[in-house]
């Protein structure tokens, strides 16, 4: 990845690699490891309205995200390349 970008919330960490990531090989897992990390903060109460704020557009974002690359690279797509 170019340049760095600092989390603010544990959680960002993966979100961050996920949305950074340019190599299409790694981007799958980077996704829902994002995704992971981003449901397991939602099991625990979010008290602070900018995490809260945050952790909510990223849990759109990265859905969104893999959205986008499952109509792109439907799972059909994917056997046959493998």
């Amino acid at each position: 990845m170019g340049g760095e970008v600092k989390a603010t919330f544990p959680w960002q960490e993966s979100y961050f690699n996920a949305i950074l990531e340019t190599d299409s090989s790694l981007m799958t897992n980077r996704l829902y490891d994002a995704l992971s990390a981003i449901e397991q903060r939602w099991l625990s109460p979010v008290r602070d309205e900018a995490e809260y704020r945050a952790l909510a557009a990223a849990d759109a974002g990265i859905k969104g995200l893999i959205s986008e690359q499952m109509n792109t690279n439907p799972p059909s797509a994917r056997k046959q390349s493998a």
